[in-house]
């Protein structure tokens, strides 16, 4: 309530005069720092958006630069990969065609190498049944003057079975009918077959045992141990 002396001292018009004056005066005042407020804000916010479109710039930049580095990095993945497959074939064939170089050249020239019956290899591949190998034995004389030798060869294969040595004959494994294996020959001679290994079994060594007969005469005998080692049978292309 407006006290009665001061309504008695200022006319109503003057009264209601003042008020309007303040309330013009207060709403300019605050329509100046509202629009003074706004317009801060609004630079606020464009600076803001201006950040963000150029943050998202950079980051589409950086990304399109890591999308580049990652397709250069897994080409030259499979450039090494192609490289080191490439190198790895080269040297399987180098070193096969040495073993044929030096397998013939001691068939053909056998002055290069010591006289005398030699069990030259014994080689292993994987067949397509489970547990089934191809084997094949190389024997070879390598006396400067030939003559046929025969004999009777005993081949086992020695390795372990649920933990314990175990060892298994050839004769015993191979999917022919059992027999003994044999020989007869001049230069060389290849005995191949197809042996399956017992469930559990795993493999080590192989042993060669052989009895040599010339002239119907004993001429020795013989023995090699090789490692269980399965040949690759795959072949590239280029």
């Amino acid at each position: 309530m407006i006290p009665d002396e001061i309504r008695k001292t200022w006319s109503a018009f003057k009264f209601y005069s003042v008020l309007v004056i303040l309330f013009i005066c207060t709403a300019y005042f605050a329509f100046t720092y509202g629009n003074s407020h706004y317009d801060s804000q609004k630079a606020k916010i464009s600076t803001l958006e201006h950040t963000i479109e150029n943050l998202s710039q950079d980051n589409q930049r950086l990304t399109k630069q890591l999308n580049i580095l990652g397709v250069e990095l897994e080409v030259q993945r499979e450039a090494v990969k192609k490289s080191q497959l490439s190198l790895e074939q080269g040297l399987a064939k180098e070193a096969k065609l040495k073993e044929e170089i030096q397998f013939y050249q001691r068939v053909m020239a056998p002055e290069l190498e010591q006289d005398g019956f030699v069990i030259e290899a014994f080689e292993v591949k994987k067949s397509i049944s489970d547990r089934a190998y191809w084997f094949e034995l190389v024997l070879m004389q390598q006396n400067k003057i030939k003559n046929v030798v025969k004999g009777s060869i005993d081949v086992t294969i020695m390795g372990s079975e649920n933990g314990k040595p175990k060892q298994y004959n050839l004769s015993d494994l191979v999917t022919d009918e059992p027999s003994k294996l044999s020989f007869s020959f001049k230069y060389f001679q290849t005995i191949r077959g197809e042996l399956i290994l017992p469930n559990n079994f795993s493999p080590e060594k192989i042993l060669v045992k052989t009895e040599v007969f010339q002239f119907k005469r004993k001429r020795g005998k013989l023995e090699k141990t090789f490692d269980w080692k399965i040949e690759n049978t795959q072949t590239s292309t280029e």
